[in-house]
């Protein structure tokens, strides 16, 4: 029996960033996954596939829509071969699978192949091809993220009903496409279809897509998608379905039908937990099922953490990254703070969107026609909008809605962490002719001082 001092459960970007960050801190760590799921979720099924075939579709759109106005003119059909496509995106899963496999092995962390499962609050079974074998460790870091939630209504085939792991593993283009959903996910896979030709659909059961990030990227969002032809069928409800020659018709609660080739159901994820057998080590986890944590993402057993969306507290990957490093700062009595506020949310559609920090009080908005750049790619569509307390001008939040919006947000990020004052905004240099520049613009006008932007009128007051 091999013993460790802390056992990762898990290798997504929360499990492989906590297992290095442990054996910096001269821990003895094991990283517990199956070798062909060596980056979670996030590497092989989520972030990185969705964003590789995202990039493809841009560069169809860039060619077929955008290319003319730049003088450029393309002669003859342009044909996608989405085979060739999703097999680019299949390289670059496993080019990062096999990068990240040498950096894990190289911080000296012992890589496990195989399924975890608790023995006790301090002994881990593991099966694998080759048998079991019992671990024991001193400290226990569960990462073992989410899966997709089903829709009771409409069950994955994957064949018509897909989630979002099925759909980016077609190997053909379907004509028409159903996203049932109009949250990041759905939305992402929307602007990516509908860039190859697709013909979309979203059917959403709130009156607004991405309506958690806020009114206005939903509304910028929501006609920036029906410019491209997308279409939205709003404070809908999908009640049933069936299947006739190759086709789905979904029945709305308000009697409409909607036929479509394939139907993508993304209406959210859930813990995934299965095979853990927490109940032997006497894990808590709430009644929707995520597993309990305090702030230093400690259960209810004290050598016992959990990172990542199967906690539920944030479902970002980069928000599992860094409460791994929360997590094992715990261990060594470090008190790391883990603020929700703090987590930039980042959607890949078109217009980009991104937000950080709580988006209320007062606001100063700067629209990205007035940047250089922008204007210079014609990427004018956009806004970067900051709030602030009026009285002490104290920044609350930043969003972003356009071109690089999701690289634009650490900026934002860096300020709202470093907790900076206004007139600090004023001291950093940014390169030109950049989107970038573009981030101090709304800072400086809430005092009146910005310098790409026609001054505030002021109200004449009459003379009495």
């Amino acid at each position: 029996m091999r013993t460790f001092d802390v056992v990762v459960i898990g290798a997504g970007p929360g499990g492989y960033v906590a297992a290095i960050y442990a054996a910096h801190h001269g821990c003895k760590t094991a990283l517990i996954s199956k070798q062909k799921d060596l980056g979670g979720t996030c590497l092989n099924r989520g972030c990185i596939p969705s964003k590789a075939l995202i990039t493809s579709a841009e560069v169809h759109r860039t060619i077929t829509q955008e290319a003319q106005k730049h003088g450029i003119e393309v002669a003859g059909p342009v044909k996608v071969h989405y085979d060739k496509m999703s097999a680019r995106k299949d390289q670059v899963i496993q080019t990062m699978q096999s990068g990240l496999r040498t950096t894990i092995v190289s911080h000296e962390v012992e890589l496990i192949d195989g399924l975890a499962s608790f023995e006790s609050q301090t002994r881990i079974r593991v099966q694998s091809d080759s048998g079991t074998e019992m671990i024991d460790t001193q400290f226990i870091i569960i990462a073992t993220g989410s899966e997709v939630s089903p829709f009771p209504a409409i069950p994955f085939d994957d064949t018509h009903i897909l989630s979002s792991t099925s759909i980016l593993e077609l190997k053909e283009l379907p004509k028409t496409l159903a996203v049932i959903g109009g949250g990041y996910i759905g939305c992402e896979i929307a602007c990516m279809m509908r860039g190859l030709g697709v013909e979309v659909t979203i059917i959403e059961a709130l009156d607004k897509i991405i309506k958690p990030v806020g009114d206005s990227p939903s509304a910028q969002l929501t006609e920036s998608l029906k410019s491209m032809g997308i279409r939205l069928e709003l404070e809908k409800r999908v009640t049933g379905y069936s299947i006739q020659s190759g086709q789905v018709e979904l029945n709305l609660d308000n009697s409409q039908k909607i036929q479509a080739e394939k139907v993508l159901v993304a209406i959210g994820r859930r813990p995934f937990t299965e095979g853990l057998k927490l109940e032997k080590a006497g894990v808590f986890t709430n009644p929707r099922g995520f597993i309990q944590v305090n702030e230093q993402m400690r259960t209810n057993i004290p050598n016992i953490f959990a990172i990542g969306d199967v906690n539920g507290v944030f479902m970002l990957a980069h928000a599992a990254s860094y409460q791994g490093k929360v997590a094992v700062d715990a261990i060594f009595n470090k008190n790391r703070h883990f603020d929700p506020k703090l987590v930039p949310q980042v959607i890949f559609t078109k217009p980009e969107i991104a937000v950080v920090g709580t988006l209320e009080g007062a606001k100063q908005i700067f629209p990205y026609g007035a940047n250089g750049k922008a204007v210079a790619s014609a990427k004018t569509l956009g806004t970067i909008t900051v709030y602030y307390d009026e009285k002490t001008k104290v920044v609350h939040g930043v969003e972003i809605v356009g071109e690089q919006a999701t690289t634009m947000i650490a900026i934002a990020t860096i300020y709202l962490t470093q907790e900076l004052t206004l007139d600090t905004f004023d001291t950093t240099i940014f390169a030109h002719p950049t989107y970038a520049e573009a981030m101090v613009e709304p800072f400086e006008m809430v005092l009146d001082k910005q310098i790409h932007f026609p001054k505030k009128k002021k109200q004449k007051v009459a003379l009495v």
